[in-house]
């Protein structure tokens, strides 16, 4: 099959998926699981999911603006350059 005949099934194939896909959004199961997923217990599992995130940033934020200064790490990479060497 040549790429001239290949293009128009590809172009068709592709449009019949997405229009099955576009037409969900408002069918019955669409909507029962919004509602599961909107519920009331929506921002107590969001919070769940995002603190982790936070706290380990807010973390790696302070570590990051505390540093070692330039001498403690020139002094810690002599210390693993003789640990290797040894």
């Amino acid at each position: 099959m040549s790429y001239s005949r290949l293009q128009p099934l590809a172009v068709l194939a592709v449009s019949l998926v997405s229009t099955v896909a576009l037409a969900c959004p408002d069918c019955p199961t669409a909507r029962g699981v919004r509602a599961s997923v909107m519920g009331e217990d929506f921002w107590g599992h969001l919070m769940v999911v995002v603190v982790p995130f936070l706290l380990i940033g807010a973390l790696s934020a302070l570590l990051y603006r505390v540093g070692l200064s330039p001498r403690d790490v020139s002094a810690a990479r002599a210390r693993e350059e003789s640990e290797v060497g040894s």
